[in-house]
């Protein structure tokens, strides 16, 4: 009797997954058209393994280059519940303690100079209540006494990260072969590229479709190196819905909740009524739906999984366009009924409906006098300065760098005091190589805020003549728009520091006291070595810098 019972559960199950399979692939294809993203791979899972995986468009925008479900995209912030699973393999392995603080294990330079770094514990990280910030801007400094509160945080995951490596003397890399790939049949799952993945990969875009590169990482970050699929990663998500390989107490620990997040991912002090985080994991408690998740997204690449504890059955996805967080609600709720609206207000993402999205895609096909036309209501435009700043700050990052002047050359007609938009107008001018159109705006924004210390500095700059004993010079950057120098003497600000073209060369004059200091130059906002320098130095985080010595 029990097993036919099993078996009409089985088919029951197999039933239900059979019956998502036509809407996905009817309903996918039009997400991707609606929200620009070229390509996307899901996987369908429940207690019983993966169901279903596919892919749906293109590795590459305007290619033959199909998705499949083996296609290698990069999983962002999903790396960090794997790691969170080798870590809890080493502590049912008796090798490691959630509770005791980090620095027993390895005292941590970045942060040795606030002496509550000592706290932090491997639990914290999990959970991001160390402190840290989600990246460092210079030195890595706390937010908060930790675990005071919910503050998500991939800092403190690249300090567990070196605290794993030197306990087992064995990369990052290495240990997630042994401890997750290997045993759930990872094939096409690694922390750093690999060779095997050239055949199949997948390129990312920017919010209007168009291609922006691939992300071939080749030092391990457990923050958001973890280069995977989407038939390998449900395998895994099968594994913590069942805790497979981890002790009972483990998984017990894995999905208890550990703090309440914010109410959105930038509001750390309200605190949800139904988003929590475990060790690793989001935690969604409904009142007839328990839940655990998690997002990803590096830029261009967007990926996201959610998976029902009380339903048992999930999906995960990968996508390769900018706007592939968009439609998170909405492709989830194909295979899990269960609403997520705490979700969807946590992570803040613009969904591909919106007029302003809209506004966006009009834009990049006509001019932007033409483009806002349907949006004007008495001469006035129906969006706030805030929102057409980012706008246009997205328009900059797809390379659309006229049209994105345009629009904010338009806005600033409509909020001629809006801070943010000055601000940004003025910097997207120096990222054109247009100083001498940067200073008046630079001026004008400075007449608003003039305690702004970057805005300050350059237009200083831009009104001083260039002055220091120490020069740096590089002939290497000719057709460049924009070259500044960041590095330890100015806190590795990016955008601080300018360089001055004199006849062929980019110059750079410092004042600088005797030392030693490490730098890089950023050119049309990609990081260089100094080409000019044969002096370099790794500073222990998978970085090379160049290196300047200062008699």
């Amino acid at each position: 009797m029990r097993t036919i019972l099993c078996l009409l559960l089985l088919f029951s199950l197999q039933s239900l997954f059979a019956q998502h399979i036509p809407t996905l692939q009817r309903r996918v294809p039009q997400l991707l058209d609606s929200a620009l993203v070229p390509g996307v791979a899901l996987a369908v899972i429940n207690s019983k393994g993966v169901q279903h995986a596919q892919g749906f468009g293109l590795r590459e925008a305007n290619t033959q280059f199909k998705v499949d479900e083996n296609t290698i995209f990069s999983a962002a912030s999903l790396s960090k519940p794997v790691f969170a699973y080798v870590v809890l393999k080493l502590v049912d392995e008796g090798k490691f303690n959630l509770d005791k603080p980090l620095w027993e294990y390895f005292p941590y330079p970045d942060a040795a100079h606030d002496e509550r770094y000592k706290r932090i514990t491997a639990r914290m990280v999990l959970s991001h209540t160390t402190g840290f910030p989600n990246w460092r801007n210079g030195q890595l400094n706390l937010l908060f006494d930790p675990p005071k509160r919910f503050s998500y945080s991939g800092e403190g995951f690249v300090y567990l990260q070196r605290v794993i490596e030197h306990l087992t003397q064995q990369s990052t890399d290495v240990l997630a072969q042994e401890k997750v790939f290997k045993p759930l049949a990872m094939s096409r799952s690694s922390f750093v590229w690999q060779k095997t993945f050239e055949d199949n990969f997948s390129y990312r875009h920017n919010r209007f479709g168009l291609p922006t590169g691939i992300s071939k990482f080749d030092q391990a970050n457990t923050a958001y190196s973890l280069q995977t699929s989407a038939a390998d990663y449900g395998k895994f998500l099968v594994a913590l819905l069942n805790g497979k390989g981890l002790k009972p107490a483990s998984v017990k620990q894995l999905f208890a909740p550990q703090v309440r997040t914010g109410q959105k991912f930038r509001d750390t002090l309200q605190a949800s009524k139904s988003i929590a985080w475990g060790l690793g994991l989001g935690l969604q408690i409904g009142e007839n739906d328990e839940g655990f998740w998690h997002w990803g997204d590096n830029g261009d690449f967007k990926c996201f999984f959610f998976v029902s504890r009380t339903q048992k059955k999930g999906l995960v996805y990968f996508s390769n366009g900018s706007n592939g967080l968009n439609f998170a609600a909405s492709l989830t709720r194909l295979v899990v009924d269960v609403p997520m609206p705490s979700m969807s207000e946590f992570l803040a993402y613009t969904d591909y409906k919106t007029p302003l999205f809209q506004l966006g895609i009009q834009i990049l096909k006509r001019d932007v006098i033409s483009a806002v036309e349907p949006y004007l209501s008495g001469g006035k435009i129906g969006f706030s300065a805030d929102e057409l700043r980012g706008l246009s700050s997205d328009l900059l990052r797809a390379n659309q760098a006229n049209k994105a002047q345009d629009l904010l050359e338009w806005s600033i007609k409509q909020y001629p005091d809006s801070k943010s938009l000055l601000k940004t107008y003025s910097l997207s001018l120096l990222q054109m190589g247009e100083r001498d159109k940067a200073r008046p705006v630079l001026g004008k924004y400075l007449q608003l805020d003039p305690g702004d210390p970057q805005i300050s500095h350059l237009f200083k700059q831009l009104n001083e003549v260039p002055s220091g004993k120490v020069v740096l010079r590089s002939k290497a950057f000719a057709k460049a728009k924009m070259v500044t120098i960041a590095g330890s003497f100015n806190n590795w600000q990016s955008f601080y520091t300018l360089a001055n073209r004199e006849n062929e060369e980019w110059v750079v004059r410092l004042d600088l006291a005797p030392g030693k200091y490490t730098y890089k130059f950023v050119v049309d906002g990609n990081w260089e070595l100094d080409p000019d320098n044969f002096e370099k130095e790794d500073d222990g985080n998978g970085n090379t810098n160049s290196v300047l010595i200062v008699k």
